[in-house]
């Protein structure tokens, strides 16, 4: 009698855990470094839960100033206009690039070495580090 409760609390445990904090993963990070003050970092942004998580803030080293952009379309004009979150439903997976949502580094890209490391702000509270290598993640259009 006592082994069924058991699991059945930890069962339940479980599903509050994974509700108020769902699981969410960073995987293909990259930097791609716009000289002299722009740079942009991209990656896969999972969240394996059962409720939304958003990117609402990121910590850049000193010299750099980050930001949540969106690059929109209007007929041959490409923009960048800043977002104050970038979510991701439950079960799903986020890309974050150049033509699409990312994350702008503005300042000292000079300081930008072989990869960067920040930390993503999350809707929830948590801070999750992303390393950056750089690399070429496509193209980057800036205008504004």
């Amino acid at each position: 009698m006592k082994t069924p409760l058991l699991a059945a609390a930890v069962a339940a445990a479980l599903a509050v855990l994974l509700y108020l904090q769902p699981p969410v993963a960073i995987s293909r990070s990259y930097v791609e470094v716009v000289p002299p003050d722009l740079a942009l970092v991209g990656f896969t942004f999972a969240n394996w839960g059962p409720r939304e998580v958003c990117i609402v803030g990121v910590e850049a080293p000193a010299g750099l100033r980050a930001e949540l952009h969106l690059t929109e379309f209007n007929g041959t004009m490409a923009v960048m206009r800043a977002v104050d979150r970038i979510c991701a439903g439950p079960f799903s997976t986020v890309r974050l690039g150049s033509l699409t949502y990312h994350i702008m580094l503005v300042g000292d890209a000079a300081q930008i070495g072989d990869e960067i490391r920040l930390q993503l702000v999350l809707s929830d509270g948590r801070k999750i580090p992303v390393a950056a290598a750089r690399g070429t993640g496509g193209v980057h259009i800036h205008g504004r």
